[in-house]
Order: structure tokens, then sequence, then C-alpha cells
């Protein structure tokens, strides 16, 4: 990861962030009460898809380059 891109590095961490506050809402309910069980399903599922892409385009970035 220490060859990653500065924009990338910053996307995982983002990523990584809100999957923790979409955890801790689904338990909690303080940020968006009315987001369902479903809804922060879909959104840690989403936000890893996101964290697998960058990674993904990373490594063809470095293999190619």
């Amino acid at each position: 990861m220490k060859d990653y891109s500065a924009f990338s590095k910053l996307a995982l961490a983002i990523c990584l962030c809100l999957i923790i506050l979409a955890v801790a809402n689904g338990f909690t309910g303080f940020i968006n009460p009315k987001l369902s069980a479903s809804g922060t399903v879909i959104c840690v599922v989403v936000l890893c898809i996101a964290i697998f892409a960058v990674t993904v385009l990373e490594k063809e970035k470095k293999k190619h380059g």
C-alpha cells in the first residue's frame, strides 16, 4: 500500500471511515435514525466494492507502469 497514490490512499481512508460510521449508525441510529438495517448493509457493501475497485486499479497501474 505504500506505493499507492495519494488520491487512492485518501479514497481508501474515506471509505473505511464511512464504513465505520455506517455500522455505528446501524447500531445506534444517531446519524440517521430512519436508515434501516438493509440500508446499512447496502452502504457497507457499496463501500467495500469501492475499496476493492481502488485496490484493483492500483494493482493494474503497478503492473503496467
